[in-house]
């Protein structure tokens, strides 16, 4: 959305081509209704410390049920409040999947459009898993919509979406595992910082395994058995839900981007500085549509503007990601720095990395204990 700013401000004629929900993922399926959750850990976490401040208090109870209708009634009006803005702005608001027919138009059902310039902000998806048992696993738009909350839960992959609904469902008294392949946790984080965050987990009772490769997601006992294994040895644990967290693609499978003559690998698709198509100058990407910019939805409204006036006054601006806390190297120098180009081509070609900003309570930490899985 940030892309009609400059090019209504400009007088052009701006179609937006939606196929689900105006907003996107953040909004609607993402970032606010987690903040509904994660806020009751909060407050589960506050009361539970109560004690700490000469408070005496019976344990709490938290209604699940009532809480996903709390967060299904804060994001219920969100799309239509968008769509009243960019009715307001003057946007046509087109429902359905638009695929590329050529390098300057695209169709959605019956209907073909042309355009001077097309932007693919079409967010992304759940990275899919190539496993055994895949049909079982649910993802995070899944936990935001079940009103029963799950005895066990297994999260596959250690990322942040996993640690945060997974601290919200251990504060809720479910057993939760999380499984990572790598060794490290939160990958592109500050180590420290991650120490910090396995201990609370840990306190928490929440099994962490890491260097953990799943084998396979099976029906048992009416309940999935997630294999895996670790250090040469199988293991298994059962859970009510097995989520997929490994990650977020960009969601341009069905956009038939070879019809539009753009170039990408797998999905990615290769731009240049300004955010256009390398191969079709005409197209843009912003927002997590790039594979290689962070997945943040401020970010992503950023380069939408960028796209934007890019759009309006030729390929004159380029975005700078300088004020966004990264992981500096053992040298001190910042990876993936969008100054310095990495191998061939632009800098936006380097290896993606996540970027965030932590802020850690003091008394995050209060001596942890380790969680026993049963290996086999």
């Amino acid at each position: 959305m940030g892309v009609t700013v400059a090019t209504r401000t400009a007088g052009l004629s701006v179609a937006m081509i939606e196929a689900r929900d105006l907003g996107g993922t953040c909004p609607n399926r993402g970032c606010t209704p987690k903040k509904v959750l994660v806020a009751a850990a909060h407050a589960l976490d506050e009361i539970a410390r109560a004690d700490t401040r000469a408070i005496k208090i019976e344990p709490p109870r938290l209604d699940w049920r009532a809480l996903i209708e709390r967060e299904k009634d804060i994001i219920r009006d969100i799309p239509s409040r968008l769509s009243g803005l960019m009715a307001k702005r003057g946007v046509d608001v087109i429902w359905g999947e638009a695929a590329f027919v050529a390098s300057n138009a695209v169709r959605v059902g019956a209907r073909e459009l042309e355009a001077r310039n097309i932007v693919i902000a079409t967010g992304s998806k759940p990275r899919p898993l190539s496993i055994p048992g895949s049909e079982f696993l649910t993802t995070s738009d899944d936990v935001l919509n079940d009103p029963v909350l799950p005895r066990a839960v297994v999260f596959i992959g250690g990322g942040v979406v996993a640690f945060e609904l997974g601290h919200v469902y251990a504060r809720a008294g479910v057993q939760v595992t999380v499984l990572e392949a790598l060794p490290q946790l939160l990958g592109g984080f500050d180590e420290d910082a991650v120490a910090q965050i396995r201990a609370e987990s840990e306190r928490l009772a929440i099994g962490i395994h890491t260097k953990a490769w799943i084998k396979k997601i099976e029906a048992a006992d009416g309940r999935l058995r997630v294999s895996f294994a670790k250090d040469g040895v199988e293991c298994s644990v059962d859970a009510d839900r097995a989520v997929n967290c490994a990650g977020r693609v960009a969601n341009v499978e069905g956009l038939d981007l070879g019809a539009g003559v753009i170039v990408h690998r797998e999905g990615r698709i290769e731009i240049d500085e300004h955010l256009r198509s390398r191969s079709n100058p005409d197209v843009y990407v912003c927002g997590d549509a790039m594979w290689n910019s962070p997945q943040l939805s401020p970010v992503a409204t950023y380069e939408g503007g960028i796209v934007g006036r890019n759009i309006v006054d030729g390929p004159r601006h380029r975005p700078d990601y300088g004020s966004l806390a990264l992981k500096h190297s053992g040298r001190g120098k910042r990876r993936n720095d969008r100054s310095q180009g990495e191998g061939t081509g632009s800098a936006h070609q380097g290896p993606r990395q996540r970027h965030a900003r932590l802020v850690l309570s003091q008394d995050l930490c209060r001596g942890g204990r380790m969680v026993e899985d049963n290996c086999r």
